[in-house]
């Protein structure tokens, strides 16, 4: 009787333990972040109930939308849905001020983006701070205030943002999403990564070990 009743308690201390390993892995991933690639360009995408409006004030104005997509890039090309020849050079061969670009999307990445390539994982407490703490530091801000939209975005719930750094051949769209992943701890370095095959070849190495991927 006294050898079941161990049995019994060994048996019910292992299955505790085996909810307490399960519970630690979902609380592990508390939410998650998506890479958007659309052939030239990537962005990273953020549920809007996962982000911090102290941290970053300027999402308030998209309220009521499911995610919104950051990017950053050059000011005068990025802005320009038909950019002209000189548009082109400035861009790559110039140093050239940047902007950033936010985009509400009222629906899942992967829905809203169709035609392009969406990967989308989950990330703990720690990384996603880590994300969103370079994504704020990125805009250019007033002292101690939000920055101001400057001009209506490319999708029809978007806007532009003054940002911080220059854009030029060696320091791209792609460049700027691969140090948000390296710093946040999503990938293991964003050095040299300049296209967005770069960005999204270091992002499914570094992903190969982790579960729960969903991509497309």
């Amino acid at each position: 009787m006294r050898r079941g009743g161990a049995r019994c308690r060994g048996l019910l201390t292992g299955v505790c333990l085996l909810f307490a390993i399960l519970a630690g892995g979902r609380a592990a991933a508390a939410a998650d972040v998506a890479v958007i690639n659309i052939g030239w360009h990537t962005g990273i995408a953020l549920r809007v109930t996962d982000i911090d409006p102290v941290r970053i004030p300027e999402t308030e104005a998209f309220a009521g939308l499911m995610w919104i997509e950051f990017g950053w890039g050059d000011r005068d090309f990025y802005q320009d849905p038909d950019p002209d020849l000189s548009d082109y050079f400035s861009a790559v061969f110039l140093n050239t001020p940047a902007i950033m670009h936010l985009v509400g999307i009222p629906v899942s990445p992967q829905d809203y983006f169709p035609s392009s390539e969406v990967v989308v994982f989950p990330v703990t407490d720690a990384e996603h701070a880590r994300l969103q703490k370079f994504i704020a530091g990125s805009f250019k801000r007033p002292e101690g205030g939000r920055a101001p939209a400057i001009a209506r975005g490319l999708y029809p719930a978007s806007l532009f943002y003054d940002a911080i750094g220059s854009f030029s051949l060696t320091n791209t769209c792609n460049s700027w999403v691969a140090r948000g992943l390296a710093d946040a701890g999503l990938i293991e370095s964003a050095e040299g990564i300049v296209t967005a095959g770069g960005v999204m070849t270091a992002l499914r190495s570094a992903l190969a070990d982790r579960r729960s991927v969903v991509e497309r």
